[in-house]
């Protein structure tokens, strides 16, 4: 049995706020996850530095907040619950989980020294054991910035 993951990052939002522009910009190419071998499916997944986002906020705090863009599913409709994927910040212990139903909060900076911050991120796939469909499931994430 061979289940293949595949996380794909599709969106991400520019916000303006009084005239101030703010960016976000994401580098690199999502992981994907493949299922082979018994401890594939018995221990987390990780993909270390998999994208970098750079956050240009012209000195100012902002916030990142991630969601994922519904549920992650098969084309024969079997799905896998979000809360077993995730992404933290390199070097960091938090992981934040998706949610389709909640921004999670991945980043919050109240001054901001920089014009430019560059943040790497790990994706996190928690062990799946032998409880879904093998197939491809897609991942959409949605990144939003906000000024603080």
């Amino acid at each position: 049995m061979k289940i293949t993951i595949l996380y794909l990052l599709f969106s991400f939002l520019f916000v303006s706020v009084n005239a101030q522009k703010m960016s976000l910009d994401i580098i690199g190419t999502p992981p994907d996850f493949n299922y082979n071998t018994i401890s594939d499916y018995e221990t987390p997944k990780i993909a270390n530095n998999a994208i970098r986002i750079d956050v240009d906020t012209k000195k100012t705090g902002y916030q990142i907040y991630i969601r994922s863009d519904g549920p992650i599913k098969t084309s024969s409709g079997q799905s896998i619950p979000e809360s077993k994927f995730g992404i933290r910040i390199h070097n960091t212990i938090q992981v934040v989980p998706l949610s389709s139903t909640n921004d999670a909060l991945l980043i919050s900076l109240d001054k901001n020294d920089k014009d430019v911050e560059s943040y790497y991120l790990d994706f996190i796939v928690s062990p799946l054991y032998y409880d879904y469909d093998p197939g491809s499931y897609i991942v959409n994430i949605l990144f939003t910035l906000t000024k603080n």
